[in-house]
C-alpha cells in the first residue's frame, strides 16, 4: 500500500537547494541529448546553464551546511533517510507497475536493491571501524565496501563500472 510522498514543508533556503540541484541535473541529461542529436551549441547553452545551478545549489548548501547537526547525528539521518528511500522506492516500484510503466518499474526495483546496500554500510552506525574502502557502481548506485566485486549484485556489472570513492 503506498504511503504518503508528500514531504513535509522546506524552508526557503532548503527549497532553492532542492530546486537548482534537479533543475542541474535535468539540464546536464538534456545536453547530453542535445549533443547526441547534433545541436553543439544547444548542448554548450545547457551545460552552462546547469553549471550557475549547481554554482547556485552549492551557495545554498554552504548555507545550509551551518545548520547541519553533529558528525553523530548526521550518521543517525543519512541512516534513517536510506531507510525511509528504501521502503519509498518499493512503493513507487509497486505504483510504476500499477500505471503500466514497466521500465520505470524496473529501475525503481534496482534503486531500492542498491538502497538496500547502503543500509549494512561499515562506517554509517556511528561506530568508529577499521579504514574501509568504498566503490560505487556508476550504473546502479550500488555501494560495496571493500574490493570491488567481480559482478555488481545489483545490475551485475563489471568491476570497471566501480569508482572508488576518495577521503
Amino acid at each position: 500500500m503506498p504511503t504518503d510522498l508528500t514531504p513535509p514543508p522546506l524552508e526557503p533556503l532548503a527549497l532553492a537547494f532542492l530546486h537548482q540541484s534537479l533543475a542541474s541535473a535535468r539540464n546536464r541529461v538534456r545536453a547530453q541529448k542535445a549533443a547526441q542529436d547534433g545541436h553543439a551549441q544547444a548542448a554548450k547553452a545547457l551545460r552552462a546553464l546547469a553549471e550557475a545551478q549547481e554554482v547556485q545549489a552549492k551557495k545554498s548548501l554552504t548555507f545550509l551546511r551551518g545548520r547541519i547537526g553533529s558528525s553523530a547525528e548526521n550518521l543517525a539521518l543519512a541512516l534513517q533517510e536510506a531507510r525511509e528511500l528504501a521502503v519509498s522506492a518499493l512503493d513507487w516500484t509497486l505504483a510504476s507497475e500499477q500505471m503500466g510503466d514497466k521500465a520505470a518499474g524496473s529501475l525503481l526495483t534496482q534503486m531500492a536493491r542498491a538502497v538496500e546496500s547502503h543500509l549494512g554500510l561499515p562506517g554509517l552506525s556511528g561506530r568508529e571501524s577499521a579504514p574501509v574502502r568504498y566503490h560505487v557502481c556508476v550504473i546502479c548506485g550500488h555501494v560495496h565496501a571493500g574490493d570491488a566485486p567481480e559482478r555488481c549484485p545489483v545490475c551485475h556489472a563489471v568491476p570497471e563500472k566501480f569508482s572508488e570513492v576518495e577521503a
